[in-house]
């Protein structure tokens, strides 16, 4: 379904504040699928996050991400992926390595001086204060909770990561004093993320790592690490802003270990000899 023309047949019979949802996303096409649907409704003025709920929806859309996808892949033309430069389908694969390792490079640069140094050292101080660490994170994020859950684990920390969201479901319907969620998610849409984490506040401390600040993970968290990036995904994963959220995870659990008695340092050397036997 074409969107731009979709909303272009339709404007007139949309009402007053549909149409100004309408009016802005005809203007501001590439701003709008980077947004979350909080941040539109608060940018066109829409009362609430409902009636950008029912204007998505009148156009045929089940959910404000297919909505979202549905646009980015109408306005990418030939472009295969942008970040700072766009890669085509013309690059060859020397182009190619380059504009994405620029790009890689310069948004990993970006977020070193956008990311607040305060809130690192609150999900530190949380991951280091916690009785457990429950990780969360699916699809593309699921990689990063699994490398998460196997560094924090070395650690000797009480940590839980499941790859189905069922049974994530099922460990925080009981949330316990001092449990810490680290909840990954580009988008901060996930309902596997957002809805158990939700349930299980105020019970449980929330460190998000998402793309997006104002999403519905974001705004529920205790520490959101907000990440930037330029980067335009039509028809594959955030791969660079993966990356940036790889480094993330890399800081704190550096600034965990630092933090960690000396037999929890013991306890990562203990587990790198225990996997010596697995390498010739």
């Amino acid at each position: 379904m074409p969107v731009l023309k979709t909303i272009t047949d339709r404007v007139g019979s949309l009402t007053r504040v549909q149409r100004s949802i309408a009016e802005y996303v005809l203007k501001h096409p590439e701003q709008t699928f980077k947004m979350s649907i909080t941040e539109l409704a608060r940018k066109t003025g829409a009362k609430s996050e409902s009636t950008v709920v029912r204007f998505y929806r009148d156009l045929g859309f089940e959910s404000y991400h297919d909505f979202k996808v549905t646009l980015a892949t109408e306005i990418a033309g030939n472009s295969f992926y942008h970040t700072y430069e766009d890669i085509t389908a013309d690059d060859n694969m020397a182009t190619v390595k380059r504009k994405f390792f620029e790009g890689s490079a310069k948004t990993l640069h970006r977020n070193m001086y956008s990311i607040s140094d305060v809130l690192l050292q609150q999900a530190v101080e949380l991951i280091c204060g916690c009785k457990r660490l429950i990780i969360i994170g699916f699809g593309t994020s699921g990689s990063l909770a699994s490398d998460a859950y196997f560094k924090f684990l070395r650690l000797g920390l009480h940590c839980f990561y499941y790859p189905d969201p069922h049974y994530t479901a099922v460990m925080l319907a009981e949330p316990q004093e001092n449990d810490v969620v680290l909840a990954i998610s580009y988008s901060g849409e996930s309902k596997g993320a957002v809805i158990p984490v939700k349930k299980a506040k105020p019970v449980a401390k929330v460190i998000a790592i998402t793309g997006a600040k104002d999403s519905p993970l974001g705004n529920i968290a205790d520490v959101c690490i907000a990440t930037e990036s330029e980067e335009v995904n039509y028809r594959t994963d955030a791969m660079i802003a993966l990356i940036v959220h790889v480094a993330v995870v890399g800081t704190l659990f550096t600034g965990v270990s630092l933090r960690m008695s000396p037999a929890s340092l013991r306890s990562l050397e203990k587990t790198k000899q225990a996997l010596s036997y697995l390498k010739f």
